[in-house]
């Protein structure tokens, strides 16, 4: 960085992963072949990037900032299984990124702390089937990620993770392995994408039930459907649905298990699943 007179950008969220037992870890949870076509965010410095290029077999790596090119055409150098493309990630389809041998491609990134959320779903809402994906995110974030039902960090991320991926926190990173040093933990999780089975009406139900039960953390579930009521087919059917599948409409809605989540979502769309299929 001094080489170059860089310094990490706020701004960016920048903390330059700079350990290389934490870079083993990641590898080894990612669980690359030569065979594997690695999809990286934010290679940043380069070192996790070079660790991924030995295990795998090509590497695209993205990356935001541009006065990082200088920087990491030194260190890739001797990469020729590595494309580096400058370009923010939730602007670019990660099928067209990947080309014609997206099918079974996997991720692996150390995520901005700013912008973990909206590149997770980015990624999981895409068309590409991807085998897994490992992340180094906030431990704040990962226990979100892995929180079962009632507890008190439970929520939306929580319930849209789970459902569509298996997912496991493999391990806390402290602080000190990063340049500059962040305020908080992180740690390392990993995300395995479950068949998809859904209607693409469901899935958008199933998305609007989540966010609003859990912006209106206070109210039970049916007074939190109460401002959607029209969109979910209305309160006879709702009624029907909650007694159908045997929910309390005065439990919390932050109660409910994601496949709890999801069954409502398809009984509340399911004439609109019906219309569109025929």
């Amino acid at each position: 960085m001094a080489k170059y007179k860089l310094v990490a950008k706020k701004g960016l969220g920048q903390n330059f992963l700079a350990d290389a037992n934490i870079l083993r870890k990641i590898v080894a949870a990612a669980q690359l072949s030569p065979s594997d076509l690695v999809l990286e965010i934010g290679p940043g410095l380069g070192a996790l990037t070079v660790a991924l290029a030995e295990a795998a077999g090509r590497v695209i790596a993205v990356e935001t900032d541009r006065s990082l090119a200088p920087l990491l055409a030194e260190v890739l150098a001797d990469q020729d299984n590595v494309g580096l493309v400058f370009g923010d990630i939730l602007k670019l389809d990660p099928v067209t990124l990947l080309g014609p041998e997206h099918n079974g491609a996997k991720v692996v990134a150390n995520l901005p702390y700013y912008v973990t959320t909206p590149i997770i779903f980015h990624l999981l809402e895409s068309t590409v089937p991807w085998r897994s994906l490992v992340f180094l995110v906030q431990k704040e974030v990962a226990d979100r990620m892995v929180s079962p039902p009632g507890n008190k960090v439970y929520g939306a991320l929580s319930v849209m993770i789970q459902f569509y991926c298996h997912v496991e926190l493999v391990g806390v990173v402290p602080p000190t392995v990063f340049i500059p040093r962040p305020k908080v933990h992180s740690a390392i999780v990993r995300l395995v994408p479950k068949p998809k089975e859904y209607s693409p009406e469901t899935d958008r139900c199933f998305s609007l039930l989540v966010r609003t039960v859990f912006s209106s953390r206070r109210k039970n579930l049916y007074n939190s459907l109460r401002s959607i009521i029209l969109q979910l087919g209305g309160e006879e059917k709702v009624r029907a649905a909650l007694q159908t599948l045997g929910l309390d409409p005065l439990q919390r809605g932050e109660t409910l298990s994601p496949a709890e989540f999801y069954a409502l979502a398809a009984y509340c769309g399911k004439d609109l699943n019906d219309s569109t299929r025929n």
